[in-house]
């Protein structure tokens, strides 16, 4: 099976809304786990086993899981070293 190709969510297309030359970059809701992973720095196994655990949120089933980016937020918050 082919990988698909990771788009930086800076380049994605649905980042950016506006009508002619204005447009108001967006941030998304929610990302892949292959995305989860890059934000975060760790392997795409490492973000499964959080989200078994529980530590990390996940929406959807199956291949259709994504992240809710205020979830990685949240994780990174609670993991910060003083």
């Amino acid at each position: 099976m082919a990988a698909t190709p990771v788009v930086p969510l800076s380049q994605h297309p649905a980042a950016f809304v506006g009508l002619g030359d204005q447009q108001e970059r967006l941030e998304p809701l929610q990302v892949t786990i292959s995305e989860a992973a890059r934000l975060l720095a760790y392997d795409t196994r490492t973000i499964r086993r959080l989200i078994a655990r529980g530590e990390l949120t996940a929406v959807g089933e199956g291949r259709m899981r994504r992240v809710p980016v205020q979830a990685l937020r949240d994780y990174q918050q609670r993991h910060i070293i003083p």
